[in-house]
């Protein structure tokens, strides 16, 4: 039997949660950033799949080899999950495991799907291996600012609707993301055409998101927004922590510049709904 916690009892995946290494089922269990968990035990959890908030995949941390929480998750995706899945208009169930020994799960419980797989570089950067900008290489008609809410209710920003987009991704409210939240942008003509945001936060880490509108790309405007961000995680004690898939090599690219390091790759699995 599968079982969906309310957020109130989010609180009792925290001892199975925090044997993994990833911030985003982290950030969730603890309650900074929406989502979903189902489990095998509302009072003791063994085992739990978390949707994330932003419907950005399924996270399953705890005891892989849970054989009642395995069966019956797989049987609580196709008969619930997926329907609600296809209706928020998902076309491929994605996950990912908060340790390897659920890969040899994955491929066992979907043995019968046509099932893919790929690798996810995750980078954290310190103030010691940090490769300082100190000028922002970037056109004189661009502008690089901090994100703030009165960016949400100016009628100067003539895309102020791709910042709310991308804020709801993660986040509840934009009233949460600038509680918790950081962001920098690149204005050009009154326009956002590049924004580095804090996706998930755990604690002190805070896991960067980054977009770049499409005829923008190119021109080192992700690199410049990033070294903002980092500069204002590090005068304000935090840390900026980075995942990207390994085939997005500008992305990868762009972290090893700045100066984050590979801690450690991890893999995804997905397959059609």
């Amino acid at each position: 039997m599968i079982y969906e916690l309310d957020r109130s009892q989010f609180y009792r995946c925290n001892d199975i949660v925090n044997r993994g290494v990833n911030i985003e089922e982290k950030a969730i269990v603890v309650g900074s950033n929406p989502g979903r968990i189902f489990v095998d035990n509302i009072e003791r959890p063994r085992s739990a799949m978390i949707w994330k908030g932003n419907l950005d995949g399924f996270i399953f941390i705890g005891d892989s080899k849970n054989d009642l929480f395995n069966q019956g998750i797989r049987s609580y995706i196709d008969e619930v999950i997926s329907l609600q899945a296809r209706e928020l208009g998902l076309k491929w169930f994605e996950c990912i495991g908060n340790h390897s020994s659920w890969y040899i799960t994955f491929e066992e419980i979907f043995s019968d799907r046509e099932l893919k797989s790929w690798d996810q570089n995750v980078y954290i950067l310190s103030p010691r291996e940090y490769k300082k900008q100190v000028n922002h290489n970037v056109d004189r008609n661009f502008a690089i600012t901090k994100i703030t809410s009165d960016m949400l209710k100016t009628n100067k920003i003539l895309n102020k609707e791709l910042l709310e987009s991308k804020i709801l991704e993660f986040w509840e409210s934009a009233d949460d993301f600038f509680e918790k939240g950081i962001g920098f942008c690149v204005l050009y003509k009154d326009e956002i055409v590049s924004l580095c945001i804090t996706g998930f936060r755990y604690n002190e880490i805070h896991g960067i998101d980054i977009e770049t509108i499409e005829s923008f790309q190119g021109k080192k405007l992700a690199q410049s927004v990033v070294h903002s961000f980092v500069q204002y995680c590090f005068s304000n004690g935090f840390t900026p922590y980075w995942d990207c898939m390994e085939v997005n090599y500008p992305s990868n690219a762009v972290a090893r510049i700045v100066g984050f390091k590979r801690e450690f790759t991890f893999k995804g699995y997905e397959f059609k709904l």
